[in-house]
């Protein structure tokens, strides 16, 4: 999940994110003193595109003998049209399933039996699959990559197997979950009336009518080589990956109008921001005591504006020295036991929230009137030099721990390539977040951050069903 976009919208918006994945680790490094702007990563990054349109990325990195292999698919939850939505969730359970040539779970068991691990995940932009293998497996992986990019056979009585799957995990997340509930019931009112507003598991309805035709129709036109990128770092040479993945991959046919596809799918129109708000929402739940979401309409990936709400997400929200923590968690008089922030920038639209949970016995609407209350003074109260100085420290450091391994390299270059068509987009970003001043990022605060554009919502077992 964390998959997206900034490097800080990435760690922050993991808290209220119930996309799939069929792990996630963090470490830290120091480097508090480095000024992003002048950061040289120096990966020496090789890129090949097959004459079918699959686009290779490859780093080497002789440390260890092992790689790590990433398929970017083009294909998430914005591409699904109304009924059928969730298709592409299940579609990535069902890619572990029988192929043309090997039985239902073959792939993963061979991955387990050399040792390595593989998993996968979809966002509302796109699907990934991952693979961390012992290097001398990796020819026999990306033959069974390649066969189920392929040959996928969607078995009848599997397909209804995992169907059941994903309903009990839809269950497990929004349902019976009461931070899934306000997270779900977030998306579908800031998002309304555009393909982010719902959950990338879909509707139930969808999922328990979506038939086997259907989901083989969506597979062949989206799991194309030239709706792919394919990742791998570690301890192989270029001309050798790029000959074995020829071999593998070279004879698969592309697909055909997957460009008009990908613009539709882009067009502005669709994702403009319908919501009425200011709107207050009150849902019934089984949290004891309320929990709350309050989300504002912000920024697509890659908008200067929107690295700026990154750091006022983390100024305000991210652990216990942040401001809101202060004010709500560790004052002389709490009200709240947890609260955290985030700025959620997807592909085509974005959303900044603010979310947590009240203490008991303190009064909902009395902490709606002090929240609000914080948030119409926060852009001056608690943006300083100091804290967008010690923001910026703090991405440097994620960037840094995101890629000591050959996982999160290939992770974050795949990213890069996704979200910016380009594998050194990186660059700007760090560029964008070393010029920031605290006075820009007031000024974005206040042109974003605005009572009377927010979405208020509560999930409390005493609301009304």
């Amino acid at each position: 999940m964390l998959k997206k976009y900034s490097f800080a919208a990435l760690v922050s918006a993991s808290l209220f994110f119930y996309g799939c994945s069929h792990q996630q680790t963090e470490n830290h490094a120091h480097h508090p003193n480095k000024n992003l702007a002048d950061i040289d990563l120096n990966l020496k990054i090789n890129k090949k595109v097959l004459s079918n349109g699959l686009t290779i990325l490859h780093l080497e990195n002789k440390k260890l003998p092992i790689v790590s292999v990433y398929t970017f698919f083009d294909v998430g939850g914005k591409s699904e049209s109304a009924g059928v939505t969730g298709s592409t969730h299940f579609l990535e359970h069902m890619m572990f399933k029988k192929t043309k040539s090997h039985p239902a779970e073959y792939f993963s068991k061979i991955i387990e039996n050399n040792g390595g691990n593989s998993n996968a995940y979809t966002t509302f932009d796109n699907t990934v699959y991952y693979e961390n293998i012992p290097v001398d497996s990796l020819d026999e992986i990306l033959s069974l990559e390649a066969e189920r990019l392929e040959n996928l056979e969607l078995e009848e009585e599997a397909f209804e197997k995992e169907r059941q799957v994903v309903l009990e995990e839809r269950k497990m997340r929004y349902e019976n979950r009461a931070g899934g509930q306000l997270y779900l019931r977030m998306m579908k009112e800031i998002f309304t009336g555009t393909p982010y507003g719902g959950s990338v598991i879909g509707e139930a309805s969808d999922v328990q009518n979506l038939s086997r035709d259907k989901m083989l129709e969506f597979y062949h036109k989206f799991y194309r080589p030239n709706n792919a990128v394919l990742v791998v770092v570690g301890d192989i040479d270029s001309d050798k990956l790029f000959s074995m993945v020829e071999s593998k991959y070279g004879k698969i046919p592309r697909g055909e109008g997957l460009e008009e596809l990908r613009k539709e799918f882009a067009n502005p129109e669709h994702f403009k921001h319908q919501a009425k708000l200011p709107k207050v929402v009150s849902l019934h739940g089984e949290s004891v005591s309320p929990m709350f979401m309050m989300a504002f309409p912000s920024l697509k990936a890659g908008e200067e504006d929107g690295f700026a709400l990154d750091i006022l997400a983390k100024i305000i929200g991210s652990g216990d020295s942040s401001y809101l923590s202060k004010e709500f968690v560790i004052s002389k008089k709490p009200k709240l036991s947890s609260i955290s922030a985030a700025n959620y920038s997807l592909k085509e639209s974005g959303v900044f929230y603010i979310g947590g949970s009240l203490l008991d016995r303190v009064s909902l609407s009395g902490f709606q009137h002090s929240l609000k209350r914080e948030v119409k003074a926060i852009c001056d109260k608690a943006v300083t030099e100091r804290s967008v100085q010690k923001t910026k420290n703090n991405i440097l450091i994620e960037l840094y721990s995101g890629l000591e391994t050959n996982d999160g390299l290939a992770s974050f270059v795949g990213n890069q390539q996704f979200f910016y068509g380009d594998y050194n987009g990186y660059k700007r970003e760090l560029e964008i977040y070393s010029s920031l001043t605290a006075e820009k990022v007031k000024e974005t605060c206040k042109k974003y951050i605005d009572n009377n554009k927010s979405l208020f919502i509560s999930v409390w077992k005493k609301h009304r069903k």
